[in-house]
């Protein structure tokens, strides 16, 4: 049997974008392809921030992805495609 952590919380972005701004600890990271190949690009300290994680989707297609990444400030998603999306958990 499957189980989600209680703590967890989540977050669907279509565009770049912080997914939070303080601390946190990613979990998991969806992204899926839209009409063409995407990425997303996972960083610590927001938009100019150091990158933690990237995963890359042909088109139309779904990659997850399970970590344990600690964020130390402002978790920050940058999407690239034509109409990704990406799902991060964390707590």
């Amino acid at each position: 049997m499957c189980t989600r952590d209680v703590n967890n919380t989540s977050k669907n972005l279509t565009a770049t974008g912080t997914v939070k701004a303080t601390s946190a600890l990613l979990r998991r990271v969806i992204l899926t392809g839209g009409s063409d190949a995407a990425s997303v690009v996972i960083r610590n300290g927001g938009s100019g921030g150091t990158i933690i994680l990237t995963v890359k989707a042909a088109a139309n297609t779904t990659v997850p992805v399970e970590v344990t990444i600690r964020c130390a400030t402002d978790l920050h998603a940058t999407l690239s495609g034509t109409s990704p999306s990406v799902y991060l958990e964390y707590e």
